[in-house]
């Protein structure tokens, strides 16, 4: 099969030609040099499809194959550079922050990518999910305030991110040593959406904010109270053991061991 990809290939135009050679290699998994030769290809093309689409295969081969993501990050920037169909601009600044936020994980280059991505976005119920993701990773960076001041405005017309711009909401309280705060946001989404709250695992959650708070008894008397709306049994035994040992122990508890 390859030889007959050759050979048919060697009448067609340069960069058609080199395409076929890298589809030749892909089929061998030698991804290093295919990815070489869609660049190549895609630089001697003059078609604007065909061009994006070998730079795209590029950028994928990149990204997951090889794990080369400067060089992916570099053929999808190229992309947004040149390409005139909106939504591949789109779809390539998307895959950017998607490595900066999943492979590399650096979280100030993803935020800033997002930040970029977010006013491109005309769907309202993607562009709540860029919200949420550019409030995540301000919270990932430690950036409290504008991460709330995101969130705030969001909650004013979300529709599709509720409960997960309210989880973190509590998630930064508690990171900011304000557990009251985090606690009654957790009571308000148990309150909206009781089976978000389950799904989440968040009743193990707001009884860690009690512990984090040192009232170890608060937290005890949260996992008795929701025992049956926690699965992970398992998990709920050693917590409940761990937190007895710790109320045992607290100074000036009554019955604490001598």
């Amino acid at each position: 099969m390859a030889s007959a990809l050759i050979l048919i290939s060697a009448c067609r135009p340069t960069a058609e030609r080199t395409y076929n050679e890298a589809l030749v290699e892909i089929e061998k998994g030698h991804f290093r040099i295919a990815t070489d030769l869609l660049e190549k290809s895609a630089n001697a093309e003059k078609k604007e499809n065909e061009k994006f689409k070998y730079l795209l295969e590029a950028a994928r081969i990149a990204r997951f194959e090889i794990q080369d993501f400067d060089r992916a990050i570099r053929f999808y920037r190229a992309i947004i550079l040149g390409a005139q169909d909106e939504n591949r601009r789109i779809k390539a600044q998307e895959a950017i922050t998607e490595i900066y936020l999943e492979n590399i994980q650096s979280y100030n280059l993803a935020l800033r990518e997002l930040q970029i991505l977010e006013p491109l976005v005309k769907e309202e119920k993607e562009k709540e999910k860029i919200k949420l993701k550019i409030a995540q990773t301000q919270y990932l960076t430690g950036n409290y305030q504008p991460a709330l001041d995101e969130i705030n405005m969001a909650l004013k017309t979300s529709k599709t991110e509720t409960m997960d711009f309210l989880k973190l909401k509590a998630q930064i309280f508690v990171a900011q040593k304000k557990y009251k705060e985090g606690i009654d946001i957790y009571q308000e989404i148990l309150k909206q959406d009781s089976a978000y709250f389950e799904k989440e695992n968040l009743f193990i959650a707001a009884s860690v904010v009690y512990e984090e708070n040192e009232d170890f008894s608060a937290a005890l008397d949260y996992l008795i109270k929701y025992e049956n709306q926690i699965k992970d049994k398992a998990y709920y035994e050693l917590r409940s053991k761990r937190l007895k040992e710790r109320l045992v122990n607290k100074p000036f508890y009554k019955g604490r061991r001598k």
